[in-house]
């Protein structure tokens, strides 16, 4: 499938915008979570982690219910075919030309798997802080707390794959942020059997 034959529908890019927002605000403001449980910072930090939490736990639901492009059933980064996309788009790249797939194949589906993971990995262990932070730090909260340092490490890694990768392809003449970033309603193409 060529990366042109599809496009987002309105709740996935509500749902994309929920977390890059909400992702990106989380781990910027990460450092004012030292000040301690009650300061200002670590409430605004906690917050929008748990707001990012929200939209990750929905993205998942999507994921498994309803019709449509966000179902993870048609979605396996796991599988060998996908890894094998994976292998034949680093190829591509190597020979300095951009991949052509389609929503969630090769390189572009094991990107978009390992953000989800990302994001939904920070938003337990930042949930599982706020519910124990509360009281005297005990063992558990240390062994969460290195957890989410560990997911804070990997997120820069997966914003230059993501950003990285919209950045080749809009070089290369193919702007596909556009798919995930334009909310303008455009007009469905006409089907067969439609009335005139």
């Amino acid at each position: 499938m060529a990366s042109d034959d599809y496009s987002y529908p309105w709740y996935a890019k509500l749902l994309h915008l929920g977390m890059a927002g909400f992702g990106i605000a989380a781990y910027l403001t990460g450092e004012l979570a030292e000040d301690g449980y009650n300061s200002l910072g670590y409430l605004l930090h906690a917050y929008l982690g748990l707001s990012l939490t929200t939209f990750v736990l929905l993205r998942v639901l999507r994921g498994f219910v309803g019709p449509g492009p966000l179902r993870f059933s048609d979605w396996s980064p796991l599988s060998p075919s996908q890894w094998t996309m994976a292998l034949q788009d680093l190829g591509t790249l190597v020979r300095f030309r951009v991949p052509e797939r389609g929503m969630h194949e090769g390189l572009a589906g094991l990107t978009q798997a390992f953000g989800i993971a990302i994001f939904a990995w920070m938003g337990a262990t930042g949930t599982g802080l706020f519910l124990l932070g509360g009281g005297p730090e005990s063992d558990v909260f240390e062994v969460v707390e290195e957890f989410h340092e560990v997911g804070e490490a990997l997120i820069p890694l997966y914003l230059a794959l993501h950003v990285g990768s919209v950045f080749v392809h809009s070089l290369a003449g193919n702007p596909i942020w556009r798919k995930m970033w334009t909310f303008k309603k455009t007009e469905r193409p006409q089907q067969a059997g439609d009335p005139d």
